[in-house]
């Protein structure tokens, strides 16, 4: 399983971590065991390159220690190179979590995000979150600050001269597109624009 640390751009208050795995002839179960508690997702399940033309079907288990032994697999992918090598999902799972490749050969790839809350982190990574929500937190008092100066140059509130970086341009007539024309008709409107020239 391969991890990696990155942190999260729509999600500010946590950090993410990546997780990935693969389902093989001779590997055919794994089963993902968060490091923190946070939410699990499944994101990409594809085909690796060296896969046969076969139905791989990948599926979820049931927890081990349920007592309810009516519960099935839920299969969550059914791929196969020619026709479909790879799928996206968001899925949101409970960990732990078992995968299974129930038919195939595989390799088939599985990879998703491990989500934490900013609880979770370290007191160097809060820090330096508090100083990026402060940085922005200025830029934004400055730019309002900034505003009422450009508005009130005379006094007039009524008259707001505009930059001509503001006007639009005005277009201007298209050209006609060129269609075939006799050789007279040509020579007509060529002395035409001399004319006007």
């Amino acid at each position: 399983m391969n991890r990696s640390r990155t942190s999260s751009s729509t999600d500010k208050a946590g950090t993410v971590t990546l997780w990935g795995c693969e389902l093989n002839q001779e590997k055919r179960t794994w089963t993902f065991k968060p490091q923190k508690e946070g939410k699990v997702l499944l994101c990409t399940i594809c085909l690796g390159e060296k896969a046969k033309e076969e139905m791989n079907l990948v599926e979820i288990l049931p927890p081990a220690g349920q007592e309810d032994k009516r519960t099935k697999p839920i299969t969550i992918a059914s791929l196969q190179a020619s026709v479909l090598p790879m799928i996206m999902m968001g899925v949101e799972l409970s960990p732990p979590v078992t995968f299974q490749l129930r038919a195939g050969s595989g390799p088939v790839f599985l990879s998703g995000q491990e989500c934490y809350d900013s609880a979770d982190l370290s007191w160097e990574e809060e820090e330096e979150q508090e100083e990026e929500e402060e940085e922005e937190a200025e830029e934004e008092e400055d730019e309002p600050q900034q505003q009422p100066e450009e508005e009130d140059d005379d006094g007039d509130e009524g008259d707001v001269e505009k930059s001509p970086e503001e006007t639009p341009v005005k277009q201007g007539k298209r050209p006609m597109p060129q269609k075939q024309t006799s050789v007279a008709k040509r020579k007509k409107v060529e002395k035409e624009e001399e004319a006007v020239r």
